[in-house]
């Protein structure tokens, strides 16, 4: 039989054919032309010949060249590149030799911590099946799932993954986990038989199978409509291609930062080379000092010290279960102002619990209430028990359906020895079916056969003799909140029941299941919102339960506050309408990943730091989006993980406070790594412009800036990334946005120090230059003198509030050894002859000596000071 053309219009069925779902399955058959019909095996190939692969396009990926050249790629490095050419031409091959050293280990540093791999976008290639049962030409094969094309007839069973779009039509207790793809905790019921509206999102298409979900149970058939990019995981790989990521927080401020230096740096050196023109001076040195003082400018050891500093907050962070995959991405939790939390497995354990327990005469327990009351719960957890198809595992743990599993549990809880309880004789059983909506079992317990049953409330209340009405509205009420209602009966044993067709049972009552939130969570979140950050639940599940667990979670929420998907769909064409409503919500229920996308866009575009968290395929593209992903390590899928700049090893919420607070410390060490080296830049700066204005020569060569500014200080700056924080860094507000990590407190912390050593400095050239002594010589003094100054200036400045007296002496001891390295550092340089050859370097006088230890003093008073000055504007002007 010809079956080609009844399928020419539905090649693309997602662009072309959104509404297949809509279809009832007769008319499935129908184009079918039979059951057992389907495209042959050449047809298949004709069709997987013309159309392509079943399978996602991997991305493209750099290779280690380009992204090295990448790194080449910042104004920075583009002014020390044009030093290094000047250095260079003018035959100073010892200063270009040192630049090009920076430069290549700035360079081959940036190439490892580069990007994120495409981890993802291949996890997403592996979700879909390995092989699928196809028929082709009325017969059964099995055959990869790359092969399967649209017009396949597709058999599943429990336990196979779905290879593609499939339109179901044959059905029996087919269920779906859909977890991963929609959020939702318990498995989907799909039914052939039922009508879907047009505008029905994918993940609630009860008559549709999507690729990359599993079958939970039950089996069932249909025609594939879309494989491939065209199916709904083809549409969240489009989504997570499409999707630019946005950069860390720190690495926008680092951006910033690098381009005002750039332009300050131009615009020092062009008035500083006209003045040396008008002076008189010749081109080849007006060259030289220009290159001299765009050293001083660029604080060459900056990448390396920060790179540093992120990989030892990437260590803490692992230490307390927080693994980085991008080192920008350490400090982002601290900085983040709204936490978007995916509620499946990240807020909530992603198992159906028992958590509310209604009786017949209106009497609600909740969990914490059974302990007292365990023989009023008796009855009921013996019943539900009884009527229950899961079975227990060889180590006694339930396994089987997830409604089931809770119920055993509950049971469990009370005290039941379920072993016994599956040894007691079932003389006979009606297993639940979709269809049928409840489930018997009829038992004999030595007095007598007796019958339990359970199911939807709507059905098992008519088997029941008269229900109290007040407790029939809690019930209602019960299930508004949220909860998944198994109501429950049993026969009294006084008269003879047929199991599989109920009547006069004694209500029993109703049991409220729930996806429980994760104990930890509640006190996690209140810590968030003690160190000002918001958290926005968003989830796949009915708006009622996403409001339950919200208000478990203790958020305040409102029943207003609340967004679905439909709201969100219905405001697609008013941006702004659609803009209000998102930044007004507090939970999202309903939400496609596309919503979420976008939910996470609009939150960004008003001006918030964003971290997303999230275990599935449907967190992906937010994920990339966020400024700050982060997945769960043990219960996400790889496609998550792939998208994430942070992962979860506990899959614990509560770990995401250690991060803010992490990530909050290592930005302070970030931020006086920073201070320190621009600081110390801004010195020499002053001492070369002072010189100048002066007549004065100049204090120091390019060679020494960069000993200086590579060697003295990358040995001991470097070590304040190590620092572990003042212990409050969680009761302080997150920092603002728009915040640079050069604020108005951060420079007035620069300007005094580097203002005192520029005046040292020049005294000291002063001096000895009236005095007569050699260029070599003053030179050499400045050198030691700006040594000192650093060594004492970076030990004052590992708390911008603290007395460095206050200060514990070995609260990092990493930087102490840094400065001993530094110091040492310098003494070899002024007695080894051969290094001092090249850095000019050699003893000091004791005159000189005394002269410099006394200026390094005089800074450390400064300092100290101005520390004290800044601290107390703070405390009188508090952030918000």
């Amino acid at each position: 039989m010809n079956v080609e053309r009844p399928f020419d219009t539905i090649e693309k069925p997602v662009r072309t054919s959104p509404a297949w779902h809509t279809i009832s399955s007769a008319d499935v058959e129908a184009r079918l032309g039979t059951s057992d019909a389907g495209l042959t095996a050449k047809d298949a190939a004709a069709r997987l010949v013309r159309d392509g692969l079943n399978e996602l396009a991997p991305p493209p990926t750099p290779s280690m060249i380009l992204l090295f050249l990448r790194q080449f790629n910042s104004p920075l490095i583009y002014l020390l590149i044009a030093a290094a050419v000047v250095s260079l031409g003018l035959g100073h091959r010892t200063d270009a030799g040192f630049i090009g050293v920076v430069l290549v280990v700035n360079a081959l540093i940036g190439t490892f911590q580069e990007g994120k791999a495409a981890g993802s976008l291949a996890a997403l290639r592996q979700m879909v099946g390995q092989t699928a049962s196809v028929r082709r030409g009325g017969a059964i094969s099995v055959v990869n799932a790359r092969d399967i094309v649209v017009g396949d007839i597709v058999e599943v069973e429990s336990g196979m993954a779905v290879p593609a779009d499939i339109r179901l039509s044959k059905t029996s207790a087919l269920r779906i986990d859909q977890s991963t793809f929609s959020g939702e905790s318990m498995p989907v019921t799909k039914d052939a038989g039922v009508m879907v509206p047009e505008r029905t999102p994918p993940a609630e298409r009860t008559t549709m199978l999507l690729a990359g979900t599993m079958v939970e149970e039950g089996r069932g058939g249909g025609v594939v409509v879309a494989t491939g990019a065209d199916t709904a995981l083809g549409a969240i790989d489009a989504s997570l291609r499409g999707t630019k990521a946005t950069p860390p927080p720190l690495v926008l401020r680092l951006d910033r930062l690098a381009r005002q230096i750039s332009i300050a740096t131009i615009a020092l050196i062009v008035p500083f080379a006209l003045v040396l023109l008008m002076q008189g001076r010749p081109g080849d040195q007006i060259l030289l000092l220009a290159v001299a003082l765009a050293v001083s400018a660029i604080p060459e050891g900056l990448s390396i010290a920060v790179t540093v500093a992120l990989a030892a907050g990437t260590r803490r962070m692992a230490a307390r279960k927080v693994i980085v995959r991008s080192l920008p991405a350490v400090e982002g939790l601290g900085a983040c102002t709204i936490i978007a939390s995916d509620k499946t497995g990240t807020l909530t354990r992603n198992v159906l619990s028992v958590e509310r327990v209604l009786l017949a005469d209106g009497t609600v327990w909740n969990r914490a209430d059974w302990p007292a009351h365990a023989d009023a719960l008796a009855a009921i957890r013996h019943a539900a028990a009884l009527c229950n198809e899961a079975a227990l595992g060889p180590d006694g743990i339930p396994v089987g359906d997830t409604v089931d599993v809770a119920l055993l549990g509950f049971a469990r809880d009370g005290g039941a020895d379920l072993a016994a309880l599956h040894a007691i004789i079932r003389v006979a059983a009606l297993p639940y079916e979709p269809a049928r909506k409840f489930s018997t079992v009829a038992v004999d317990e030595g007095e007598g056969v007796r019958v339990f049953a359970k199911g939807a409330p709507e059905v098992v209340r008519p088997m029941c003799r008269s229900i109290d009405p007040a407790a029939i509205a809690k019930a209602v009420a019960m299930a508004e909140d949220g909860y998944r209602i198994i109501a429950v009966a049993a026969a009294d044993g006084s008269t003879t029941v047929d199991a599989k067709a109920p009547h006069d049972l004694v209500f029993l009552g109703w049991i409220g299941l729930i996806d429980p939130v994760r104990p930890e969570v509640p006190a996690a979140i209140a810590r968030c919102a003690e160190a000002g950050i918001g958290v926005r639940m968003v989830t796949g599940d009915h708006p009622g339960t996403a409001l339950t667990i919200a208000r478990g979670l203790g958020l305040d929420v409102h029943a207003d506050q609340v967004v679905t998907g439909t709201q969100m769909a219905d405001l697609a064409d008013q941006p702004a309408e659609l803009s209000a409503l998102v930044l007004a919500g507090r939970v999202f229920a309903r939400i496609e990943p596309v919503q979420k996308l976008e939910i996470v866009r609009i939150l960004a575009k008003s001006g918030e730091l964003v971290a997303v968290t999230g275990d599935g395929v449907n967190d992906a593209p937010a994920l990339q989006a966020a400024h700050i992903g982060v997945a769960m390590g043990m219960a996400g899928t790889d496609v998550a993980r792939g998208a994430a700049d942070l992962v979860l090893a506990d899959d614990n919420f509560a770990s995401i406070v250690a991060g803010v607070e992490e990530g909050r410390v290592t930005y302070a060490n970030v931020r006086r790594i920073v201070i320190i080296l621009l600081a110390t830049g801004m010195a020499e700066i002053g001492m070369f412009l002072g010189a100048v204005a002066l007549g004065l020569p100049m204090p120091l060569t390019a060679v020494q800036l960069l000993w200086l500014n590579l060697v003295t200080n990358g040995a001991q700056d470097v070590m304040l990334g190590f620092g572990r924080g003042e212990g409050d860094e969680l009761r302080q507000p997150p920092r603002r946005p728009e915040e640079p990590i050069l604020d108005s407190s951060a420079i007035a912390l620069m300007i005094p120090p580097a203002l005192m050593m520029t005046g040292l400095a020049l005294y000291l050239v002063y001096g000895m230059h009236h005095d007569g002594r050699p260029l070599a010589e003053i030179q050499n003094a400045v050198l030691l003198m700006t040594v000192l100054f650093q060594n004492v200036y970076v030990l004052c400045m590992r708390s911008e509030r603290r007395s460095v007296l206050r200060e514990p002496p070995f609260s990092n001891p990493w930087l102490l050894l840094g400065v001993g390295v530094a110091l040492t550092f310098q003494l070899i340089a002024m007695t080894w002859p051969t290094l001092g050859g090249v850095l000019g370097t050699s003893l000091v006088s004791t005159t000189t000596l005394w002269f410099c230890l006394a200026a390094t003093a005089s800074t450390v008073v400064v300092t100290e000071v101005t520390k004290q000055l800044v601290a107390r504007w703070q405390r009188s002007a508090p952030r918000g």
